[in-house]
């Protein structure tokens, strides 16, 4: 027997548009974290910056809740906006204060206006879409 899905409407395509980017954000934090651990475990006297195992630890977090987003989005949960919200200012806040404090390239200083527009849009962009009128109404309907 054929499942049938309903067509789904314009905000909620934005939705689940937004769920694959918090989803692809998710997986890259896995795969950092475990390269943090695949070099922590083949070069353990590497001199870095910061601790390959707060890089794994942090990442490791940070992929766990973006990818609940991601879920959270994809079910078009109240809770999953919310917590898209809240992580995404999150994240950013804490990639910048990974930047501030262990940064220590010309390269890393002179790319900080690119990363700071980045930032930028991609706040923009998540806290526009989920606090569209009409994308709220999608997550309203399912309480």
């Amino acid at each position: 027997m054929r499942r049938v899905f309903p067509k789904l409407t314009r905000p909620q395509k934005v939705v689940v548009a937004l769920a694959v980017l918090f989803f692809v954000l998710g997986t890259m934090q896995a795969g950092r974290m475990a390269l943090a651990l695949r070099t922590a475990a083949r070069l353990p006297d590497l001199p870095l910056t910061v601790s390959l195992d707060y890089l794994a630890l942090t990442s490791g977090v940070w992929s766990a809740a973006l990818l609940a987003c991601a879920v959270g989005l994809v079910w078009f949960r109240p809770w999953g906006r919310w917590m898209a919200l809240g992580a995404s200012l999150a994240y950013q806040a804490h990639r910048w204060a990974d930047r501030l404090l262990f940064d220590a390239s010309d390269y890393a200083l002179r790319t900080r206006p690119r990363d700071l527009v980045l930032t930028v849009l991609f706040l923009a962009l998540v806290w526009g879409v989920l606090n569209w009128p009409s994308v709220r109404r999608v997550f309203r309907a399912n309480l």
